[in-house]
């Protein structure tokens, strides 16, 4: 509707995901790294959290485009509380096999000898799994058995798990310490800070077009980013509203004032959202119990010293693998992947540093405490 008033080849802010339309964030290029060298491993999990919103659909979307060069076979499933007697059949059905009528065992069987064939023709096998966070205990821990297949040392399948926040919570809370230890690499996509909400909104509108029509005052984006606390559905949310708002006015500069009308229609129409749009948590499933407070704290404490383990291990080997690269390779050229790997290592670093501190300052309240 407003597409040709303001002369734009089409919708800048669409809510459903399109790579085309990708912002390289800090986190994303972050996430795509730790992906990219998870895939490159051929082993365990990875895992992407992130709050509603943040672009984890949309940063898979991407992965899987730039894979389609590659001699790899993708099973792809948007779990909607799958438990572990739908898994396999899940799985099965995205690797076109039969699953109607099979029993857990014969899947089971079905999908080694797949896995197993695959890999005789040097295939590679990769499982997506997204809104991961919806799994039951049971489903995460048939995946665990999946991820377990191998072939002469090396494994079968890899799998990816994404999903939002509380996934992290749905693990230590259930004391899924072998799945756990399976987790190579994992990585948690935060909100767009302010001038990156900016440079979001940008990127989108230029890449349909846009020639500074309408214009958008710097208050613009500081209410933008405000209210959507930097979450990028948010804000495609509001953008939208606010363009078709500038469309009805007929104006071709919005400001302050028009974010502000726009924001308060929202509300009007949707009371019983938060003023942020922040949908409800996802609930618990009943099959999952409720952890008392000192259990909670004390599990997270637990899951956070050995991803700091896991991320100080990861960090080594990404630092060999890159040593050893450049000495086959002499003086490399210039090569976006390896580029990607060094800022992985280099944030790895970075979270192993505040790792460290974050430790340091919990033994200290802790000695404050006796």
């Amino acid at each position: 509707m407003y597409e040709a008033f303001y002369n734009l080849r089409g919708k800048p802010f669409r809510l459903t995901p399109d790579p085309a339309m990708l912002f390289p964030s800090k986190g994303h290029k972050r996430a795509m790294s730790y992906l990219l060298y998870g895939f490159d491993q051929g082993e365990g999990f990875v895992m992407i959290t992130g709050a509603v919103g943040t672009g984890k659909t949309l940063l898979i979307q991407t992965l899987l485009e730039e894979l389609t060069q590659r001699n790899i076979a993708v099973a792809s499933i948007a779990s909607a509380n799958l438990d572990g007697e739908d898994i396999l059949p899940a799985v099965a059905s995205q690797l076109g096999l039969p699953y109607e009528g099979r029993s857990k065992e014969a899947l089971l069987q079905d999908l080694k000898q797949h896995l197993t064939d695959l890999c005789a023709r040097h295939s590679h096998a990769l499982l997506v799994v997204d809104e991961a966070q919806t799994l039951t205990p049971s489903a995460l821990e048939m995946l665990r058995i999946l991820s377990n297949f191998e072939m002469r040392g090396r494994a079968l399948l890899q799998i990816f798990l994404v999903g939002q926040t509380e996934l992290r919570s749905i693990i230590v809370h259930n004391r899924m310490e072998q799945l756990r230890q399976r987790i190579m690499a994992s990585y948690r996509l935060e909100p767009l800070e302010a001038d990156e909400s900016r440079a979001y909104i940008q990127h989108r509108l230029h890449a349909v077009g846009w020639n500074n029509d309408p214009k958008l005052s710097p208050e613009v984006y500081a209410a933008v980013h405000h209210a959507s606390r930097g979450i990028p559905r948010k804000i495609n949310v509001i953008m939208d509203r606010l363009l078709l708002y500038g469309y009805l006015e007929e104006l071709h500069g919005l400001d302050q004032a028009a974010v502000t009308t726009v924001l308060d229609e929202m509300r009007d129409e949707m009371p019983d959202l938060p003023q942020t749009l922040e949908p409800p948590a996802t609930p618990r499933h009943r099959d999952e119990p409720q952890p008392q407070a000192g259990a909670t704290s004390e599990r997270e404490s637990e899951l956070a010293t050995l991803e700091h383990m896991r991320n100080k291990i990861l960090l080594q080997l990404m630092r060999e693998e890159l040593r050893m690269k450049e000495m086959l390779q002499g003086v490399p050229a210039p090569d976006p992947i390896m580029d990607e790997a060094r800022a992985a290592a280099a944030e790895l670093q970075r979270q192993e540093n505040d790792a460290a501190i974050a430790d340091a300052k919990s033994r200290r309240r802790s000695r404050d405490r006796k």
